[in-house]
């Protein structure tokens, strides 16, 4: 991996339950969200944003979240199946 790629164990530390006291996704993206988008999330990390976008986005909505590293994709997409199911 190049050596400007934030490493995966930073992915977790963003990822922290005490990040949401001080930024929350919500607030963060409800000025700019609506039911129904698509959204875009470049470089999305572990889902901090991405989980409570999706739910934001709503059923007739999507959001598509790139990341370069695989293992920062895997982690999104275990949070999304416990989330669902």
């Amino acid at each position: 991996m190049a050596e400007h790629v934030c490493p995966v164990w930073v992915g977790y530390l963003l990822l922290s339950p005490p990040r949401k006291l001080w930024e929350s996704p919500r607030k963060v993206l409800g000025p700019y969200m609506s039911p129904g988008m698509t959204v875009l999330e470049p470089g999305r990390g572990m889902g901090f944003f991405t989980l409570p976008a999706s739910q934001m986005a709503g059923p007739e909505g999507k959001v598509l979240a790139v990341d370069i590293q695989p293992k920062m994709l895997q982690k999104v997409r275990a949070q999304g199946a416990g989330q669902r199911g």
